[in-house]
């Protein structure tokens, strides 16, 4: 029996997006297989990640799974801005890892929050390594390739000089953030300077933040400048590199990785509990769905903005399923937009989240799925789970998306950033009664995770 390690940046059941699902599917069908698997992940908060305390690890199964996790008071520990790529006790305890569960392979699906230390401690083992990338991480530390101003970017410049004005800027915690952090630590001085006019308060906290910056400033620019090579370095010292759409592979090889260690394997869905839900449930209303992370690169904002334009006697309706307290900033500016008080916006609701399981019953009370991303997104398994229940998409025409959505036969493509674009492509479902059915009936079958795995084995295969 061959024993894989799986890795990943965060795992279920407090994590469930796209990646978590792939790397549970594929581990559950390994399994299938007559493989042993170990998941090995972080835990990392959504939201404000200075919690040290707690276990250094723990363990548990999640449907079938063992998963074993390195818990922040570990990935945090003696915390430097490199640690984010080169984590030196990530990399000790990741190697009693290995010893302990003495893998055949290591199956990195995510190495964020991990850090590439996790691939040099397996190859000090002499182990093989492959990766399946999900995103960008390898070439960008915001993983999307998407800068401040909303622009699409090609990866790191020379010196990694358009990072710093990037990625450098967000090593550093909010003020306020900092703040309180300051407060907790020396208490007594913090109490003086609240005591201050609160003009010189505010000025004598920006002045302590300013000067923290100003000493951290060039530690965090050395780490932004010394990432890509390192990584890059990493990468290229793996037996194979897995990609789901053709616009990584190329960005990929942009940005210095080897062409020859990089495979196409598309990702892969369960199918089988989505299938039986490919008959819409009746209704005389265009129902548009969005099912996902409220946040704002996945753009949810702008398909409110474009459903609000609709004409008031339009029949339809939005539905929105996400979760309103993961990112509550971003999920309440949605709540605010969508009740503005105009005749659509008693057409919005938030539907919150819902099992896995019942992917296929909510998707059949959809007629279209609007996927409004502001980064490339690769592959986003909802879109593949979609069309799996014969449920047309409208997407933005970037990237891996535009790979699987192809305008005018089984979806519809809007352009990135455009409400007008997206409003229009709405609009055409309901002047166009035929579209929708045209494009329901010319989507084809998803590829499986069974077809997947099969071609994951045959690349284990190659390297073991």
């Amino acid at each position: 029996m061959k024993r894989v390690l799986l890795t990943v940046h965060k795992f279920f059941p407090e994590h469930r997006s796209g990646t978590e699902v792939l790397t549970l599917k594929v581990a559950q069908e390994l399994q299938r297989r007559g493989y042993e698997t170990l998941v090995v992940t972080a835990n990392p908060p959504d939201r404000d990640a200075r919690f040290k305390g707690g276990p250094q690890t723990s363990s548990y199964e999640y449907e079938g799974v063992k998963v074993y996790v390195l818990e922040e008071a570990l990935r945090l520990k003696e915390n430097q801005f490199v640690s984010e790529f080169d984590n030196p006790w990530i990399k000790k305890h990741f190697q009693s890892v290995l010893k302990e569960f003495a893998p055949d392979i290591v199956h990195i699906f995510h190495a964020q929050n991990l850090s590439a230390s996790i691939i040099v401690a397996a190859l000090e083992q002499d182990l093989p390594v492959v990766i399946s990338t999900t995103d960008f991480w390898f070439i960008c530390p915001v993983v999307q390739l998407k800068r401040p101003d909303g622009s699409i970017c090609r990866g790191p410049s020379p010196g990694a000089i358009n990072c710093l004005t990037c990625y450098t800027p967000a090593l550093f915690p909010p003020a306020q953030e900092f703040q309180e952090a300051l407060g907790k630590k020396f208490p007594i001085i913090q109490k003086v300077i609240d005591q201050f006019p609160p003009l010189l308060s505010k000025f004598a906290n920006q002045a302590n933040y300013a000067a923290y910056v100003a000493s951290k400033l060039p530690a965090a620019a050395t780490a932004t400048m010394t990432r890509p090579g390192v990584l890059r370095k990493a990468a290229n010292s793996v037996s194979a590199i897995m990609v789901p759409t053709l616009l990584m592979r190329d960005l990929f090889i942009e940005n210095g990785l080897d062409p020859k260690l990089i495979h196409h394997v598309p990702f892969g869905i369960d199918t089988t509990s989505l299938e039986s839900f490919q008959i819409k449930t009746k209704s005389e209303l265009l129902r548009i769905g969005f099912i996902g992370t409220l946040y704002e690169h996945k753009g949810v904002d702008l398909l409110i903005k474009a459903f609000l334009k609709l004409p008031p006697e339009a029949k339809a309706c939005l539905q929105i399923y996400g979760d309103t307290k993961q990112f509550p900033d971003y999920a309440n500016s949605l709540i605010k937009l969508a009740n503005n008080g105009s005749p659509n916006s008693t057409k919005i609701t938030f539907a919150g989240t819902f099992p896995n399981a019942q992917l296929g019953q909510v998707l059949s009370n959809l007629d279209v799925l609007v996927v409004p991303s502001r980064w490339y997104e690769n592959t986003p398994l909802v879109i593949q789970s979609a069309l799996a229940t014969k449920t047309p998409i409208i997407a933005t025409n970037l990237g891996g998306m535009s790979e699987l959505v192809h305008h005018n036969k089984n979806g519809l493509l809007f352009n990135l950033n455009d409400v007008d674009s997206l409003h229009a492509q709405l609009l055409r479902l309901l002047n166009e009664p035929r579209l929708l059915p045209k494009l329901a009936a010319a989507i084809t079958p998803e590829r499986t995770t069974q077809e997947m795995v099969d071609q994951i084995e045959s690349i284990y295969n190659i390297t073991c």
